[in-house]
């Protein structure tokens, strides 16, 4: 059992609407709809699974996956409360935390508005490897029970990006700058880089709160991948993988403007492992969305946004696997 939370934003100010004024958020509301969906992550029990619920020792999901975005990015204009906030959003998971068990992380463009990457390696725990002058991050672990197991990859979606980077000295922000330049050029040279005006279809995910994964990335996905395809035939343990990522992998499971940059290679290496990859999910757009990708048969699913969240509604999800 997973539960699941994506873009939670909380921000200690009144509430607004997103940058084209069509959809509400629910700022402080976000802070009550994350307790909401902790208490129910600590007590939950399985609907269906009765020989599961006659043998549990303890209630609650065994781990949790947030999908980013855990704070506004308003919190910079607010006497620098990003950390204050995320301290109080912190303290709305810790019914869940005091069990012992684990909250995986992923991190997107909101987070770093807020915080540099050593920061949220402090305060989430995100594991950042040190590459030149500049960061990336990466990370697996395994959810074992019943003679399987699943290991949840966690891609760093702003391996490549503008934010937190310096425009001096890191290549990463040279390679970001350069496939803003070449794909979204009216809007670059505007200094609008966060526009998608003037883009059509996919071609609008190639905005400044973007990002992709580095070459490197690339490479340990694939071996991470490969090395789950190894454990599972000379094991026999059945192991299964879920990536998980800020930004969406699939161009049909949400709007373009959340796309990865690179998605295309990420999911031409997926499919290639559609064996032992069942799902990947993540958050960014804040409708949400789902696709089952009809070459590999990967289920990508964007999870609702928190902050979207009617005062009288917390958005959360549980997932169960059998």
């Amino acid at each position: 059992t997973i539960g699941i939370i994506a873009d939670i934003q909380y921000a200690p100010i009144p509430d607004g609407y997103n940058y084209t004024g069509t959809n509400a958020r629910y700022y402080r509301h976000s802070l009550i709809a994350t307790k909401n969906a902790f208490q129910t992550f600590t007590n939950y029990i399985p609907n269906d699974d009765t020989s599961t619920t006659r043998t549990r020792t303890r209630t609650g999901v065994d781990i949790v996956i947030n999908l980013g975005d855990i704070v506004d990015g308003k919190c910079q204009d607010t006497n620098s409360a990003g950390m204050l906030s995320l301290k109080q959003v912190h303290h709305a998971m810790l019914s869940y935390t005091k069990t012992g068990r684990k909250i995986l992380h992923t991190y997107g463009n909101h987070c770093l508005y807020n915080f540099n990457r050593t920061q949220l390696r402090q305060q989430l725990g995100i594991p950042f490897f040190i590459e030149e002058e500049s960061e990336s991050k990466s990370k697996s672990g395994h959810n074992k029970n019943n003679g399987f197991s699943i290991k949840f990859i966690i891609l760093d979606g702003y391996d490549i990006a503008l934010m937190k980077r310096s425009n001096t000295k890191s290549k990463k922000y040279k390679l970001a700058e350069d496939i803003l330049k070449k794909e979204n050029p009216i809007n670059y040279k505007a200094n609008n880089m966060n526009s998608p005006e003037g883009l059509e279809g996919i071609q609008k995910r190639f905005v400044g709160f973007n990002g992709a994964i580095g070459d490197q990335q690339l490479i340990w996905l694939s071996d991470e991948l490969q090395q789950s395809r190894r454990n599972c035939s000379s094991r026999c343990n059945n192991q299964k993988v879920i990536v998980l990522c800020h930004q969406s992998i699939h161009p049909d499971s949400s709007n373009p403007v959340c796309v990865l940059w690179n998605y295309d290679k990420v999911l031409d290496i997926l499919r290639s492992y559609s064996d032992i990859v069942i799902g990947a999910f993540s958050g960014h757009a804040h409708k949400g969305g789902y696709v089952r990708d009809p070459i590999s048969g990967i289920h990508f699913r964007i999870i609702e946004a928190v902050l979207e969240s009617k005062p009288t509604i917390s958005t959360y999800g549980v997932l169960e696997i059998y």
